[in-house]
């Protein structure tokens, strides 16, 4: 087996910094979700969600992995959701995504190098902030890509988290693609 094309493939450096990680938190449209909100006629929402992203996340949470959203949109599609995935940390409506990351590390008592944040718009900049390694989706805006430790090759919505999860899953030695990456 080798390394999937239609993964990236992180330098040795970022490789013992994701061995490191203890907590991943995600935005969630644009990086869980395409960032389409399909609105009925009767004000329902309804947003798609990936579920090989959900087997990802379910995988990171049973190594042990704090997971968790910081979205500044207040979805109960998305509080749902990620009450199913079973997520430690779910912000939603948050105004101020530096400050909840920032929070999230005091109340969890984590030091540097132990938090990751997935983001793919101008918002999450400041969660990157407060973050220890920064990651971005395929599909992110220019600023964020470039403020980014990590560009994934798949967009959010479409696989991005899941791609995580492998690279991550691998850099701390487990799972079937762990010897890929020495």
């Amino acid at each position: 087996m080798t390394w999937p094309s239609d993964w990236c493939r992180p330098s040795p450096e970022v490789i013992a910094r994701l061995a490191d990680i203890e907590m991943l938190l995600l935005d969630v449209d644009g990086v869980l979700t395409d960032g389409t909100v399909l609105r009925g006629a009767d004000g329902s929402e309804a947003r798609r969600f990936s579920v090989i992203d959900g087997h990802g996340i379910g995988m990171l949470r049973d190594d042990g992995m704090i997971l968790g959203v910081v979205s500044r949109e207040p979805s109960e599609i998305t509080r749902g959701r990620m009450e199913k995935l079973r997520m430690a940390e779910i912000h939603v409506g948050a105004s101020d995504k530096a400050v909840v990351v920032a929070d999230i590390r005091t109340r969890h008592n984590l030091g540097a190098g132990a938090i990751a944040f997935v983001g793919d718009d101008l918002p999450d900049l400041a969660a990157f902030t407060e973050a220890d390694l920064c990651i971005a989706p395929a599909n992110a805006h220019p600023a964020v890509k470039a403020a980014a430790d990590v560009v994934l090759c798949r967009r959010g919505g479409h696989e991005a988290v899941r791609e995580l999860a492998e690279i991550i899953r691998a850099a701390k030695g487990l799972g079937p693609m762990a010897h890929l990456l020495v």
